[in-house]
Order: structure tokens, then sequence, then C-alpha cells
């Protein structure tokens, strides 16, 4: 059965390439025509041998999702991409656009198992399995050629890891993917321009985040391990103790930060005294604060909390020095926006 190249690493791909007896400069060649001239078809790559090139066709595939259905809110001027893997499951993606930056939100599961009761991901659809490294990074690469063939973007430049999925319950193919993206021979995004999300899956956060440089986000939503298990059942085994822990062991540039995100859900943990306990738990952290207002979904009859609330919280946190900002989701038009992400059609 042959191998879709777009699931190997440059370095295992030099491994493969060995073992057909071609030299491992091969592979760089390989990365430049598929992720810096965007061509997927082997026969099209001039500087590749023909003997190699009947090898790569015998042993090797290109194979990316399809792309099944886009919707564009005109509110935010984002759009919403549901991509269609091998297997016909779908994968939802969101491209948010300003003036200079096209930021892409990337899925790596199919379904999610974190069950957070808040997040349509985990309540409303039923887990699947991970995504393939080739499915993640296939979700870039066709979002970026719809966004320069339709003259939305010149390009992607800003990835977020924010979309259906733990990425670090998929470690092994969220790696490969930000190994292309940052790769010279690859994408040569700057590690500054890619933002990892996490509830807090604490085995490997500190290693990985320092291995790579790029940026974190940890979804904390809830001030305490008492609330945090009742909304986000993951706390039971990774607990905000643990987490906490964990945070101070990523070394940061002078300029960095961790970002904190925090959903702001009406009389639920938007209270003065849930805004001073966060300070209590961040206290020693170098962080911003991102407040999320909650976006409605169907299984969880809640409300965002109201502006004043918010107000009041906010100029808590920034009497206590802390960098604080409210995220007004973008996408909810589309039912793409922070905690909405559901398959929907």
């Amino acid at each position: 059965m042959s191998m879709n190249i777009l699931d190997l690493s440059q370095s295992e791909l030099e491994e493969n390439l060995c073992s057909l007896d071609e030299p491992k400069y091969r592979a760089t060649q390989l990365f430049n025509w598929i992720y810096k001239k965007n061509i997927t078809c082997f026969d099209q790559m001039s500087n590749v041998p023909d003997q190699l090139k009947t090898k790569l066709n015998t042993n090797y595939t290109i194979k990316l999702p399809s792309i099944y259905k886009i919707k564009h809110s005109k509110q935010d001027n984002s759009y919403k991409f549901l991509l269609k893997t091998i297997d016909d499951n779908l994968i939802e993606a969101i491209l948010m656009l300003e003036k200079k930056r096209a930021t892409l939100c990337l899925s790596c599961m199919i379904g999610c198992p974190l069950k957070c009761k808040f997040c349509a991901s985990g309540s409303e659809l039923n887990f699947k399995r991970n995504l393939n490294a080739s499915e993640i990074i296939g979700q870039f690469i066709q979002i970026q050629n719809y966004a320069v063939e339709n003259k939305l973007a010149a390009k992607i430049t800003n990835i977020v890891f924010m979309g259906i999925g733990e990425p670090l319950l998929n470690l092994k193919n969220v790696e490969k993917t930000v190994k292309v993206l940052i790769d010279k021979n690859g994408f040569g995004l700057s590690k500054n321009r890619i933002t990892l999300s996490t509830v807090g899956i604490n085995n490997n956060l500190a290693k990985f985040i320092n291995k790579y440089g790029i940026k974190l986000a940890v979804s904390l939503h809830f001030p305490t391990e008492a609330q945090r298990s009742e909304f986000m059942p993951i706390n039971k085994t990774f607990s905000l103790k643990n987490l906490l822990e964990e945070l101070k062991q990523i070394k940061l540039n002078k300029r960095d930060n961790i970002t904190i995100e925090y959903i702001m859900i009406k009389d639920i943990n938007d209270d003065l005294k849930d805004a001073k306990k966060l300070i209590s738990i961040l206290s020693g952290l170098k962080v911003k604060i991102n407040l999320i207002p909650y976006n409605p979904i169907a299984s969880f009859p809640e409300h965002p909390s109201e502006e004043k609330q918010i107000n009041i919280f906010v100029n808590y946190l920034k009497s206590k020095s802390f960098f604080v900002s409210v995220r007004r989701s973008k996408g909810l038009e589309s039912s793409g926006a922070c905690g909405q992400f559901a398959l929907k059609e």
C-alpha cells in the first residue's frame, strides 16, 4: 500500500529514500516542490530524475482532504471550511481575515474525547480518531490555495491549533505538522506565528513548547479544581495544580507570555471572587489573559456574561497589573466561533 508522503517529516523522508537507495538530499528537493512550489504530482518535479519518479509513484502518494463546503461570515469576514478526508469523515477549520493577517484555525481530531460541557466539539460530537499529519497539513494547503485563488489573502500568515481536538493527545501528528510549518524547506513560517491551545495535558507540554518555541494558549476557564472538574472532566486526570506547575517549566523569551483563555459564563465563573481566585493561582507566571464571552451551544443552555460584569472582571485584573483583553470570537454567524465547532453544514 502506498504511503502518503505528507505524513512524513523531512528526516523520516530521508530515511525512506535511503531505503530506496536514494541520497538524503532528494528529501529536501521533494519538500521544496510540495511545500514551496505547491506541486503535488511527482511527474511535474523537473529536477527529480525519472528513475526516482518511478520509485515515488510506486511507493508514495500525495493525497489531501478535499474542500466539501465553505460558509462565509460577512459580519467578521471569516470563512468556515468543512473538508472531507479520504475515508469520508469531515474536518472543520476556519480562516479569519484582517488587513495584514490571515489566521487559520486548524483541527487535529475527528470529534473530541474531552467532553468539556461548554464546547460543542466535545459535548455534541463523538470522538472518532486522530487526524494524520497529512490531514492537518492538508487543511493548510487546501485553504491557502483557496485564499490565494480567490484573492482573499496572499498567504496564510498565522496558525492556531484551536479547532476540534486536543493537540497534545495527537502529539505525534501535530509535531510533524509544526515541523513542516516552520521548516525552511517547508512553509517557513515564523514560530512566533504559530499558537498551540491545550486544556492542559501535562505530559510533554513544557518539553514540546520549549523544543519548538511556538506560542502557548491554555484553556483554563475556571479558577478552582472543583469548577474545572465539573465543567472540564479532563481536570480529574490532569489537575489544575499539576498544570500550573508544568507552566512554570516553560522557558519564555523576554517579550513572550503564556496566554490564559478564560470563558465568561454568566453566574458561573464571572464573579469578582472568581477574578480574585484567578489572580491567586496565576501569581508568579508570565501570562496575558484572554476573556472570551461564552458562545452558546444547544447542549449547554447558559449565557455569556453581561458587559457590566465583564468590565468589573477586567478592571480588577488590570488593577493587579495583568494584561487583559476581551476576545470577541469570529465565526459566530457560521457557527464557527470558539466552542462552536461541531461540523455543522
